[in-house]
């Protein structure tokens, strides 16, 4: 059994769903379905940014996962809190993680834009550090196509539906199966 943490915010958790439509909880239900024995933690907590996250990743790395999602930076973006410090924080757990065994795949959220062309450059541009950095692998965008999109949201814009967790769940399959299967294949 391979146990993949899902770290984040409102996005992972499933804000405003029923818990068995949450991201984890959808990834968990297709990779099963694929034949793959995995358990999938959620670790999203409404509203939290990546300093949050850092706050709370000892205690979720007591599960021992054996992959870690680290999907921070929306609320970051919104708050337009300092790069530097979005990025330090993304890269202090992604090292917990690596230092506890576990591998990271790190998302951005590319769709994302409105903070100033500048501002918006570089929030961006730090997931790219990152993953050179630390080599990790990224998924560019976790809301592909989702923001504005009200066939994928939920009334505000930004939350995905069910619709539009599929979509983010489909959107990262390609990046983490292979993953997988180097997990299992040791």
């Amino acid at each position: 059994m391979i146990t993949i943490l899902a770290l984040g915010d409102s996005l992972t958790t499933g804000y405003g769903l029923a818990p068995e439509s949450s991201f984890a909880s959808r990834l968990e239900q297709i990779l099963n379905r694929e034949g793959r024995e995995v358990r999938v933690i959620d670790g999203g907590v409404s509203g939290d940014t990546a300093y949050d996250g850092l706050r709370r990743i000892d205690r979720l790395l007591a599960h021992n996962p054996d992959l870690v999602i680290v999907e921070f930076g929306t609320n970051d973006w919104y708050l337009r809190l300092p790069v530097e410090e979005i990025k330090a924080n993304l890269a202090r757990i992604i090292d917990k993680c690596q230092d506890a065994g576990a591998l990271v795949l790190l998302t951005g959220v590319r769709s994302l834009s409105g903070q100033g062309e500048e501002y918006d450059a570089r929030f961006h541009g730090l997931y790219q550090e990152l993953v050179r950095e630390k080599n990790v692998p990224l998924m560019p965008d976790f809301l592909p196509g989702i923001p504005g999109n009200l066939e994928l949201t939920l009334p505000d814009g930004l939350h995905p539906n069910e619709a539009g967790v599929d979509a983010i769940v489909a959107a990262i399959l390609p990046v983490l199966r292979p993953m997988l299967d180097d997990l299992v294949r040791g």
